[in-house]
């Protein structure tokens, strides 16, 4: 496919089902039968559904006489499915996680235990009448997705373009992680008030023509350098890389790149980037990007849609954003 990349896509997956108990004790004699539930659609992977199937009383071979618990997926094109899952009964103190990377996976999940330990009330797999089985984690699938423009950077002054190329012309030199890479101070100057107070004279920097940054990666370093000059020098950013970017240009006060940046990062809020990027809302001073995460939030624990990597999300915001969710809207 033209102007095509590959591109890893994430969907969380969290559901939890309840289950009757005289729905399962129905099959308890019945070898093979299977109870399922409701389809979901898979957010962020196009194509895919998936739900929970539970065999009381397995008929096959190898697992006769046993109960098992799948994650059934449905998908027609074919599909290198990366699967980080766990199943959990927490009234029996059960859980089992699956990890497996395959093509044209289908059933993920196993053996549970015997049919005979399922419907044991001292194992508790059923209690008050139900059995609530739960599956948390992510499935990831690498496809070919069309290429989108970097549309945050700044794209107004073509002649930078050529400045860039003028390599004789450079008179200063911005090293990190021990590389180097040049440029004018003219334009970090116009593009940064920090760096344009660095380059007065009497400072070490306009005496040496020479800056060292020591909290962000040279990759970084050099991506922000670019785009100070035109948004083309730099191609297919990586999502950490943007969110990085989004501090450095927050640290050195380049506002309009900044501004430009944070609304492409607005532009692709999803369930699974959701709360790394509200993370880094709040390390760069990102207002815009912040508010707009809480909305998604909001908007996902009304609808019960999953989320991943909530563990990570920064813990004060967490409170803020559960006690909000309890707050009357006049």
């Amino acid at each position: 496919m033209e102007n095509a990349l590959n591109t890893k896509l994430r969907c969380p997956i969290a559901i939890k089902w309840p289950i009757a108990e005289n729905r399962l004790k129905a099959l308890k004699d019945k070898p093979g039968e299977v109870l399922s539930s409701i389809f979901f659609n898979a957010c962020n992977i196009p194509g895919l559904q998936y739900y929970i199937k539970i065999y009381p009383n397995e008929n096959k071979e190898t697992l006769a006489g046993q109960a098992s618990i799948f994650l059934h997926l449905k998908y027609n094109d074919k599909l290198k499915i990366e699967a980080n899952l766990e199943v959990k009964i927490e009234s029996a103190n059960y859980s089992f996680k699956y990890n497996r990377v395959a093509e044209n996976l289908y059933l993920l999940g196993g053996r549970c235990c015997t049919t005979e330990e399922l419907f044991d009330p001292e194992n508790r797999f059923i209690v008050d009448g139900k059995m609530i089985i739960q599956i948390e984690g992510s499935l990831m699938v690498e496809k070919e997705m069309p290429k989108k423009g970097e549309t945050f950077g700044d794209n107004r002054d073509a002649l930078c373009l050529g400045l860039w190329n003028q390599e004789e012309n450079k008179d200063i030199i911005i090293t990190a992680d021990g590389k180097e890479v040049t440029a004018h101070k003219l334009v970090l100057a116009t593009r940064s008030p920090v760096f344009a107070a660095m380059f007065q004279s009497g400072m070490k920097e306009a005496k040496e023509n020479k800056v060292e940054i020591k909290d962000f990666s040279f990759d970084i370093v050099q991506a922000a350098v670019k785009l100070f000059y035109h948004h083309s020098l730099v191609t297919d950013i990586k999502l950490d890389d943007k969110m990085k970017l989004l501090s450095f240009f927050d640290k050195y006060e380049i506002h309009s790149l900044k501004n430009d940046l944070e609304a492409y990062l607005i532009s692709g809020i999803n369930e699974s980037n959701v709360c790394c990027l509200a993370n880094t809302a709040l390390n760069s001073n990102s207002r815009k990007l912040k508010e707009k995460c809480v909305e998604f939030l909001h908007h996902c624990l009304k609808a019960s849609k999953p989320i991943c990597d909530f563990d990570l999300l920064d813990k004060d915001f967490a409170l803020n954003l559960l006690k909000n969710a309890f707050c009357q809207v006049a």
